[in-house]
């Protein structure tokens, strides 16, 4: 509702975009450091995510109301290593969602469901995407197909986008 601070003068039909970033212990507001888009009132409405220019950093883009949409590029620097999978089914659903997909480095384990799922009137990208901080290989990725097929893969180096295609 475009005139709810009439009713509400907490309330806004059109906030500023929110951006943060997790420490690891918490999320801390980054928006007024990360450009003019951060510092003007929008009616959002949908959001995707997905690595839009294949470099390992997860982009975003907003849909709003009466306006354009967004393209938020991820340009920060990191010494951070990443893996990003692109399952394709064949026993399965072509574009292998529901796939489950375990990861483990020497750090530990990391879990992800393929799936294009998140927003409103939005579909993100359907690669899995792993941040792997400071590891260069990943020692087992585990994906166990929507078919039931579980396939395991090992030693898989980092900074890549991996296509893997289900077993026949």
């Amino acid at each position: 509702m475009d005139t709810v601070d009439l009713i509400n003068p907490n309330l806004h039909y059109r906030e500023p975009l929110l951006l943060a970033r997790n420490t690891g212990k918490d999320f801390v507001d980054v928006s007024a450091l990360s450009g003019e888009l951060f510092h003007q009132a929008w009616a959002g409405r949908g959001l995707a995510v997905g690595d839009i220019n294949n470099d390992g950093r997860i982009d975003a883009v907003v849909s709003t109301s009466e306006g354009p949409a967004h393209v938020i590029l991820n340009e920060t620097s990191t010494p951070n290593h990443w893996l990003v999978l692109k399952l394709t089914g064949h026993k399965s659903n072509r574009d292998a969602i529901g796939a489950e997909v375990k990861v483990v480095t020497a750090r530990g384990a990391q879990y992800a469901t393929v799936s294009t799922a998140g927003s409103y009137l939005s579909s993100s990208d359907k690669r899995v995407h792993f941040g792997l901080g400071p590891e260069t290989t990943v020692q087992q990725v585990e994906i166990r197909w929507p078919s039931g097929i579980l396939q395991t893969l090992r030693a898989v180096k980092a900074d890549q986008i991996l296509a893997v295609d289900e077993p026949r």
